[in-house]
């Protein structure tokens, strides 16, 4: 636990529960079984909320997400992530998070990493793919709790998931899924090939599809804000 206290030393703001594989805190999303936030999580969740530490579900299992969610004092985030309404795979989450997540005041950012937050109608991965799972979300949850989280960089992106797919829990990218989720692989997602072009690109799209100016200002960053002011105190 006292790495916790280490680590906001050095100026930790922020820190996931897992990352795709099971630690001492909980279980990560790429396991079979999830058996939730562990007891130690439980003691770091706390110590976190009393640091003033933002804690990110995005590769948890569901069932540790739920718990980190019910046992924090503050709201968290689910920094980049997509709906499994849409695209049924253990990278994605279900309603109940996200539900439970905005109820105590948190934030959802929709993910742009490659081949991951496509849909039945969108089967290669673009932007109009990633923003179908932002409008699912915030239709579900409301305009006060979604945000971005594009989860993009500079350089062959479709590459290092390649690289590092048992890591992140998906699948190569061949196409192959579930039946029924075959897709088109791609080099790059269009309209979000790097953190620049997407900035851009996620304003254009949601002035195009007629968001008012408040609302592309909580989508853009107030809505993040207003959480981190809840959160670092």
């Amino acid at each position: 636990m006292d790495r916790l206290d280490v680590l906001y030393g050095f100026g930790l703001r922020s820190l996931g529960i897992t990352y795709s594989e099971s630690n001492a805190l909980g279980f990560g999303l790429k396991e079979v079984r999830d058996g939730g936030l562990t007891k130690f999580g439980q003691r770091a969740v706390e110590r976190m909320n009393k640091f003033g530490i933002l804690i990110d579900v995005s590769h948890t299992g569901d069932h540790t997400a739920l718990d980190t969610i019910k046992h924090s004092t503050k709201p968290i985030i689910v920094s980049h992530i997509g709906a499994k309404a849409l695209w049924d795979t253990n990278r994605m989450a279900p309603d109940e998070v996200f539900k439970a997540c905005a109820d105590k005041g948190g934030v959802i950012g929709i993910e742009a990493a490659p081949h991951t937050t496509l849909t039945p109608n969108q089967r290669k991965h673009n932007l109009d793919a990633v923003m179908e799972h932002f409008e699912y979300v915030k239709d579900l949850v409301g305009i006060d709790h979604v945000t971005l989280g594009p989860d993009t960089l500079y350089g062959d992106h479709v590459g290092l998931h390649k690289a590092y797919t048992a890591a992140l829990s998906l699948k190569a990218s061949k196409g192959q899924g579930k039946p029924g989720m075959e897709y088109e692989p791609v080099e790059f997602v269009d309209g979000l090939e790097n953190p620049t072009e997407g900035s851009y690109n996620i304003v254009r799209w949601l002035v195009k599809h007629g968001y008012a100016e408040g609302d592309i200002a909580k989508i853009m960053g107030g809505n993040t804000l207003r959480l981190l002011k809840e959160v670092w105190v």
